[in-house]
């Protein structure tokens, strides 16, 4: 069992994982993380998967964060089946900890040397003030993890784990360099940019809607689609396809209703797909924000306080407060 003096996975990472066995062909990362909720706080989870048949194992890990949370797991999951009736058998990973033990052994590294994942350097060190201690310390046991599952040859672990460092951490990783840095708006080091060089990312000209009706153009939010591409571009330049082609799915499925977009890749454009052919140039006389305000100035001047707050709480939904705001009117 695992060490019942409570300890945070930042503390004890190998102690905070558990390995689960007994999956459904059906189960997924992300309903085997869901699961495991009722034992604790889960960190991250991942399902084994046969890369010749694209077909699960039947096997995951789930990381909670602590290890009470782990033994808990352990105690308990076994009488929480999956939906279908599937039982769970739920132990220590101790492949994890074969792996660190390998490591500590081999003759290659001496008591105290660094082990491979800890070859990793931060790129840009003005940037660590945007993480805490607590953070960082985090952020460098998922990259030692990320190092471990991919010796494994276990990509999948591998992959999630890079994902959950971007998207909670803002952390972005260079495999080749071994070099990780934290950006919040997706900005390469000058380090990484010097070495590896921009290649036809350099100069992309800023994605540009193409405009077709007021009314369609109302269910989508600029800002949103472009800011969606944007990153679907630092994806593509990192060779993180996976990501960048769920960024792609979620722009084009970001319109309201039965919408959806089109998107060119060659001319940096996308629009509201429709049948007919969009025109070549459509006039809002006034800003979406500034169109809600004249509309319940128009219809119900009381609200109009209240609708300004509601623009400046959700900034980038102007489209979709309209298109409320004129169903309503």
């Amino acid at each position: 069992t695992i060490d019942r003096q409570e300890q945070n996975f930042r503390d004890n990472f190998r102690g905070t994982r558990v390995f689960v066995q007994g999956l459904p062909d059906w189960v997924n990362w992300q309903e085997l993380k869901d699961h495991f909720k009722i034992a604790g706080d889960v960190v991250f989870a991942s399902v084994s998967i046969d890369t010749s048949t694209g077909r699960s194992k039947g096997c995951g890990v789930v990381q909670f964060e602590s290890t009470n949370m782990a033994q808990n797991a352990i105690d308990i999951m076994r009488n929480h089946p999956m939906e279908d009736g599937s039982v769970l058998y739920v132990r220590q990973d101790y492949q994890e900890e074969n792996t660190s033990r390998s490591l500590s052994n081999n003759s290659n590294y001496r008591r105290g040397s660094t082990p491979p994942s800890h070859q990793w350097r931060c790129a840009d060190e003005e940037n660590l003030k945007l993480l805490s201690s607590d953070d960082l310390s985090m952020v460098q046991n998922l990259i030692k993890a990320r190092d471990q599952a991919r010796m494994r040859r276990n990509y999948e672990t591998s992959d999630n784990i890079r994902d959950d460092l971007k998207l909670k951490f803002a952390v972005h990783l260079d495999d080749r360099l071994k070099m990780w840095w934290v950006s919040t708006d997706n900005t390469v080091p000058s380090q990484i940019s010097e070495v590896k060089g921009d290649g036809r990312w350099g100069n992309l000209k800023p994605w540009r809607q193409i405009p077709t009706t007021p009314e369609n153009d109302a269910c989508v939010s600029a800002d949103l689609v472009n800011g969606l591409l944007k990153q679907r571009d630092i994806a593509r330049r990192e060779k993180d396809f996976k990501t960048a082609d769920k960024l792609l799915e979620e722009a084009r499925d970001s319109p309201d209703g039965e919408l959806y977009l089109r998107i060119h890749d060659e001319s940096r454009t996308w629009r509201i797909w429709t049948t007919e052919k969009p025109t070549t140039f459509v006039s809002h006389r006034l800003s979406p924000a500034e169109q809600c305000i004249a509309l319940v100035e128009e219809h119900d001047p009381s609200k109009v306080s209240e609708v300004r707050n509601l623009l400046k709480k959700f900034p980038g939904r102007e489209w979709n407060i309209l298109k409320r705001l004129q169903e309503n009117f």
